[in-house]
């Protein structure tokens, strides 16, 4: 190689480390005259804040604290010029409130909201509050935003801008809270619930609960089967709507103005009311319901086979034994023939049992306390109401009093044979036309029967 080659090589290599150089200051520069980007949450508490409203395409909606019930929220909304408010699910408001305070901001010095499209103002229970005014246009998956913040007192304490995360927009401002309503039906507590009607139909029944259970009191008064009444509590705090139907939709399309059930659930104080209307899809999957509380009402829909196990059939939750009494509140008994005269008199002695003055022999005492089981402990496999007409003839009658004489039951006995073999039928007066009629086979039953109807046949000194 010549020097005049190399020499140029030489002078080549330095212009281009010169341009490199260059380069690399030019971007240096750059990024000091850059501002470095920050980001930043909106700095609230969820778990102190009162209150979260909506301002966004013409509606209003606000979020606030049920008074009392701190983990209870109630969303409170307009609609067709009327105001509605309605529970919660408090699992999404708290979501949305902790998804609102954790969301991340890209700051910016320069307010970037050019087309307000909404705001948010966020209430702390101290009085302070936050106003978030978010732009209508979203890019690179972000919405600019302008927040103002204000003192317990009202005043602005700071302005400041970002752009945040377009799934907040949209979930607050685009789509707004009213997906966040409760779809309980019942929104009550079991242990508060005092009574529940069911109609359907010709049919209705009212069921009535007491410190001694729960009882029937329409079409006629009867002790309750407390087990199945108490599913029938589970079944119905367990209904959910699936839709809220928030449009105007004519009465005759769904039933409302001639439902096919009515369910009525109280409390001490209040009263919720399910009215059930017709079919809500082609398949009769779900159907449309309304939901009236106190206050407000819901129309609804709701997947049908919620509602396959409800009945308006008195049977259905009338108790399975024929006595209501619990053992031990029973003092004496007397038996007596079917010209109501008494054949037997039984009082309760400690642990034992008297027949008059003497203590009752092995035979009768055991008689006496196989009874009581069977009158209070005993499934009949039968239970229904009947006329007086048609009635298997009573053999006699038995009466229950407690320990200071006062009657507290009475029932007529039969025997009957039926197809599953002999079974005890024990009656009771509802009024003048109707009897309650359980139908009994056991071996206890059987026993019981035999030795009752020894005891009411016996001749009368």
């Amino acid at each position: 190689m010549s020097m005049r080659t190399l020499f140029i090589w030489i002078m080549l290599a330095g212009f281009l480390g010169a341009g490199v150089l260059a380069v690399r200051a030019q971007q240096l520069n750059n990024r000091q005259s850059t501002p470095i980007a920050t980001t930043r949450t909106l700095e609230f508490d969820p778990a102190t804040t009162a209150a979260l409203e909506i301002k966004a395409q013409g509606r209003r909606q606000i979020l606030t604290q049920a008074p009392n019930q701190p983990d209870q929220w109630i969303l409170h909304w307009t609609h067709d010029g009327r105001d509605y408010h309605w529970p919660t699910q408090s699992i999404k408001a708290r979501s949305g409130l902790r998804a609102l305070a954790t969301a991340r901001i890209n700051t910016s010095n320069e307010n970037l909201v050019t087309d307000p499209t909404g705001e948010l103002i966020i209430r702390q229970q101290d009085g302070s509050s936050m106003n978030i005014e978010f732009d209508s246009a979203s890019s690179g998956g972000y919405t600019a935003i302008r927040v103002e913040e204000r003192g317990t007192d009202g005043v602005a304490t700071s302005r400041w801008f970002g752009r945040i995360e377009k799934t907040i927009s949209d979930a607050f401002i685009s789509t707004g809270m009213l997906y966040w309503r409760s779809d309980r039906v019942f929104p009550v507590a079991n242990s508060a619930i005092r009574s529940i009607d069911i109609a359907a139909g010709a049919g209705e029944v009212k069921l009535r609960r007491s410190t001694q259970g729960w009882a029937l009191t329409h079409p006629y008064p009867m002790h309750g089967n407390q087990s199945t009444i108490d599913e029938l509590v589970k079944s119905l705090l367990a209904i959910k709507s699936s839709t809220f139907v928030d449009e105007s939709i004519d009465p005759a399309t769904t039933w409302m103005n001639a439902p096919i059930a009515t369910i009525n659930l109280a409390t001490t104080n209040e009263t919720v009311s399910l009215i059930i209307g017709a079919q809500a899809d082609v398949n009769g999957d779900t159907v449309y319901a309304t939901i009236k509380t106190p206050t407000q009402s819901a129309l609804v829909t709701m997947k049908a086979d919620q509602l396959a196990g409800l009945t308006a059939a008195p049977a259905a939750y009338i108790s399975k034994s024929p006595s209501p009494l619990n053992a031990s509140a029973i003092g004496s008994i007397h038996i007596e023939g079917r010209d109501s005269i008494a054949r037997l008199i039984t009082s309760r002695s400690g642990a034992s049992w008297n027949i008059g003055e003497n203590p009752a022999d092995s035979l009768n005492r055991d008689s006496i306390n196989r009874l009581i089981a069977v009158l209070t402990k005993a499934q009949a496999q039968h239970v229904q109401s009947y006329g007086t007409e048609g009635l298997p003839k009573e053999l006699g009658y038995i009466k229950l009093f407690d320990a200071s004489g006062n009657q507290l039951d009475r029932l007529a006995v039969a025997l009957q044979s039926s197809p599953g073999g002999m079974q005890l039928v024990l009656m009771k007066t509802i009024n003048d036309d109707q009897v309650m009629v359980w139908g009994i086979r056991s071996e206890d039953a059987t026993a019981t029967g035999a030795w009752l109807t020894a005891v009411a046949s016996k001749r009368v000194p």
